[in-house]
């Protein structure tokens, strides 16, 4: 049986390049190698593609505090030529076909339907939801209204744009909102550039981090309740996982 060639794609521009490569590791060392041979592509902070080979480590030695990418031994490109998608070193060598690709990136360019749409344009079948599903899910400010008008409920919030800043207080925003807040940027994962606030001095503070990630911010009401997460594979037969629970040791995960 022909193996699939699964291109692995991990690293990326965000401030999750280091979350991503670990996620990567998880991600090689679970595929069956008997069905699939995966291919590993590196994105580094710049955005460049690198291929991986089987030589050189995906991730430096099981020490998590310190991950980054492996020695790159080419540079690639995605190239679409008609129904099949393959990949060349970027002196225009053929590197071969790619039947999947599988990204393992996190953040903005990896989770926000970029490179879903760079899939779908190779017409490359993708791992993951398509271009609006993640381009929605990644921005928090239009996945919450949505939800909203879905009837879900939603931990009640107000957005802050780079230019509006200034017009907002923590005085309105703790009386609208209540006295303990969360700041995060809109389009950011893993809990980077979120903050936990209470007073005047640390809201303007955690929008100054937030803004460091992102033009757009938002600010929620705090929630005490349980984090429950679930995993769902599939589209017309979808299969959901076990549900797991994240219970923070300190403050927030």
């Amino acid at each position: 049986m022909k193996k699939l060639r699964v291109a692995v794609v991990f690293g990326g521009r965000s401030a999750e390049h280091e979350i991503s490569l670990l996620s990567a590791r998880n991600v090689v060392a679970a595929l069956d190698k008997t069905k699939y041979e995966p291919v590993l592509i590196g994105i580094d902070r710049k955005g460049q593609w690198f291929l991986n080979d089987g030589s050189v480590r995906l991730v430096h030695p099981e020490d998590a505090s310190h991950v980054a990418l492996s020695d790159p031994s080419d540079q690639v490109g995605l190239l679409s030529n008609g129904p099949s998608s393959r990949l060349q070193r970027m002196n225009g060598e053929p590197l071969g076909r790619i039947d999947v690709l599988f990204p393992v990136l996190h953040g903005p360019y990896g989770e926000d339907g970029t490179i879903q749409g760079l899939a779908r344009l190779a017409d490359l079948p993708c791992v993951g939801a398509g271009v609006l599903g993640s381009a929605v899910g990644m921005d928090k400010d239009v996945m919450k209204r949505l939800l909203r008008d879905a009837g879900v409920p939603i931990a009640p919030f107000v957005t802050v744009h780079a230019h509006t800043r200034a017009q907002v207080t923590f005085e309105a925003t703790r009386e609208l909102l209540g006295p303990l807040l969360y700041v995060k940027p809109a389009n950011l994962g893993s809990s980077v550039g979120i903050s936990r606030v209470d007073t005047r001095a640390d809201f303007d503070a955690a929008i100054g981090i937030a803004l460091k990630y992102d033009t757009k911010v938002i600010v929620e009401q705090a929630i005490q309740g349980r984090e429950i997460e679930c995993s769902i594979l599939g589209n017309d037969d979808p299969i959901a996982s076990v549900p797991g629970e994240v219970v923070p040791k300190d403050g927030f995960y």
